[in-house]
Formats: structure tokens, C-alpha cells, sequence
């Protein structure tokens, strides 16, 4: 038996780089999270630049699955000072009737908690919403909406909010009347579960995109110092310790976390407390899969590649076991590990799962 679980399809073209699985129980070694870049705002919405002149000379990365910190050394290369809009842009928010998204502060539309400084002086950077289309079952029906298209202007227009996550989401549908919620579903906007068009049962068919965005200065010749910090979103799942776990759990994971038999093997052990427990009596008494992803691929955007880039993962729990795809990835301490590079240049985003008995890692 598992939950449901959250998959948000970043970098599912990504070529997969070799990986490590690491594992507390003896050792073996991702929704989402993002690298600065510069950006312009144009009709069409915001869209990502490549600076010529400014290169990031530094990037410390801290990921796990409850905490994001970025610290960036920028340098402007040019003789003249540079105004330019910087963009954060986060993972995509699904929330489909089978994605069980887990937001941070989902009242508020920095939900995230997302808090950016230059040089040491708190920023207060705007956001950008987009509503992009994610149909629920699109292999039997032909989506209104083709994946990935614009979707906002029809959402809004339908006095919906992007952020279904909202108190305000299931308040709205509960006020308008049935037929104007059988027409959203007609036009494709909401996927109706129980076939009643009740506020419960229609979820919406798309996924939501925010970026955070602000104007900032780099003075001709000089290091500006930038940091951010927030807690990402994750999708999980849970599973008790059944027969079938194993095979599931390698058919979800492997491939797209790099998941060795190590970390089977670290899995297997989990489950097997997972089960004994419940065959104990216990309640709740499950293994849960935490994934998490960060956009590091907009590093590239910046002038040359990074200087010097280093990336910790940390799984929190030393009996957890951590899965990622991560080339040179090495222990560092009881719960993390790291990987260094000079002259880097990212090409993949990275995504990593963590694994515990008992509750959410």
C-alpha cells in the first residue's frame, strides 16, 4: 500500500548523471527551488536572459527537505554599472486529485517563505504567478488546454485563484452555483472526480509556476554578495511494508533518483520495520518517500561558468536513506554530503528523495 505522491515532471528530459546512492543503515548515497538569473518582463510574461557581463564567482548550496539557503558572489565584469532584473524561479506546484503536494505556509502566496539579501540588505521581490496546464487525464480525453500551455488569463477570468492551495480555492467553488462549475469543467479548466461537480470532487488542470523578481544594481568592477533562503515543497508518499513495496518503490524511484541496490537494500530494512510494527499493533507505522528538487540549471545564465559551486544534501536523520543523482557526491557528515566543482557549468536540475521509517524525513 503507498499514498499518493507528487511528481511535478521537472527535467524529466534531463540526461541522468552517474549516481551514489547513500544510506545511514550501513552507507550507500530533487517539487521545488531555484539558481538566480537575470530576466525581463515582456507581454508575454517573465522571460530568462543570459547576462554577458556579470559571472557568478561563487555559489554555496545547502538543500534538504525542509530547508533551501543559497549564498551567491556576483561580479560585474564591464566598466559600467548594471541594472538588471534578477529572477528566482521555483519547481512547478501540481495539484492534481493524486498529488500530494505539501505546502509550507499554504494561507499565504509566498508560501515558501522565500527572503532574498544583496550585500547584507533584506530585498522585497515581487512574484510572478503562472498557471500552466497539467491535464488529469489527458490519455482517454483530449485536453482544452495542451500540457504546459498558458493557462492564467482563463483562470483568472473564471475568478479562480492560481493557488489551489488556498483556503479561498474550495470557499470560491463553494459559491458559485452548480452550472457555473459544470461549465469550468466543460471548458477544461477543472477535472470533476465524483462526477457531481461538487466543491470536494473537481480539482484544478493545471500546475502552478511563481518566480521572484526584482531590480538590482552590480557597480562596474565589484562583488556584489547575494543569499536566499526558504523552505521548498515536497511530494510524498508512504508505504506500510507490503509484499508488492519493493518492486513499486524501485519501478517509482530507481531510475529517476539513481536509486543502487544499496539504497534498496536501505529501503528493505525500513519496510521491514514498517511491518513488523504493524504487525505489532502499532498505528502509523509507515515509510514515507519525501522528494524535493531545486532549478540549479539557471546558473548557466550568467556570464562563464560558476567558479567555484558547492552543493551540501543533507537528509537530516541518520537512519534515513537518501537517493539522489549527483556525480562526485561524498560524505561529509553524519547526515550530509557534498559535491565541489570549479568552472561548473550545470546542466541538470537536481531532485533527491529521502526515505524514514516512522514519519516524514
Amino acid at each position: 500500500m503507498r499514498g499518493f505522491r507528487h511528481d511535478s515532471g521537472m527535467a524529466t528530459g534531463a540526461k541522468k548523471l552517474a549516481g551514489l546512492t547513500v544510506c545511514a543503515l550501513p552507507l550507500a548515497l530533487s517539487p521545488a527551488l531555484a539558481n538566480d538569473t537575470t530576466a525581463t518582463l515582456s507581454g508575454g510574461g517573465l522571460e530568462l536572459t543570459v547576462s554577458t557581463d556579470i559571472a557568478m564567482e561563487t555559489e554555496e548550496l545547502y538543500l534538504s527537505t525542509k530547508d533551501v539557503r543559497v549564498s551567491y558572489l556576483f561580479r560585474n565584469t564591464s566598466k559600467a554599472d548594471i541594472q538588471t532584473r534578477v529572477a528566482f524561479p521555483m519547481p512547478e506546484v501540481p495539484f492534481g486529485p493524486i498529488d500530494n503536494v505539501v505546502l509550507p505556509q499554504p494561507g499565504k502566496d509566498n508560501f515558501v517563505g522565500f527572503t532574498a539579501k544583496a550585500d547584507g540588505e533584506q530585498i522585497r521581490p515581487e512574484l510572478h504567478i503562472r498557471a500552466l496546464s497539467a491535464p488529469v487525464d489527458e490519455d482517454t480525453v483530449k485536453p482544452a488546454f495542451p500540457q504546459g500551455a498558458d493557462m492564467t488569463e482563463a483562470v483568472r477570468r473564471a475568478g479562480l485563484p492560481i493557488n489551489a492551495a488556498l483556503e479561498s480555492w474550495k470557499s470560491t467553488l463553494s459559491a458559485m452555483p452548480e452550472g457555473q462549475r459544470r461549465a469550468l469543467v466543460s471548458e477544461g479548466l477543472l477535472y470533476d472526480g465524483d462526477g457531481e461537480a461538487s466543491p470536494d470532487g473537481l480539482s484544478p488542470q493545471w500546475s502552478m509556476r511563481e518566480t521572484y523578481y526584482w531590480q538590482q544594481t552590480f557597480p562596474a568592477g565589484k562583488a556584489v554578495q547575494m543569499e536566499h533562503h526558504y523552505r521548498p515543497v515536497s511530494g510524498m508518499s508512504f508505504f506500510t511494508g507490503d509484499a508488492s513495496d519493493m518492486e513499486t518503490i524501485s519501478a517509482t524511484f530507481g531510475k529517476r533518483y539513481c536509486l543502487d541496490q544499496n539504497g534498496l537494500a536501505g529501503v528493505r530494512r525500513l519496510l521491514d520495520k514498517a511491518r513488523s510494527a504493524s504487525a505489532g499493533g502499532k498505528d502509523g507505522t509507515f515509510v514515507f518517500a519525501t522528494e524535493t528538487e531545486y532549478v540549479l540549471r539557471t546558473g548557466a545564465n550568467w556570464k562563464g561558468p560558476i567558479g567555484d559551486f558547492r552543493m551540501t544534501i543533507d537528509k537530516l536523520f541518520p537512519d534515513a536513506v537518501l537517493s539522489t543523482c549527483a556525480d562526485g557526491i561524498v560524505k561529509t557528515g553524519p547526515t550530509t554530503f557534498t559535491v565541489e566543482r570549479t568552472h561548473f557549468t550545470p546542466e541538470h536540475d537536481v531532485r533527491f528523495v529521502v526515505f524514514r521509517f516512522g514519519e516524514p524525513g
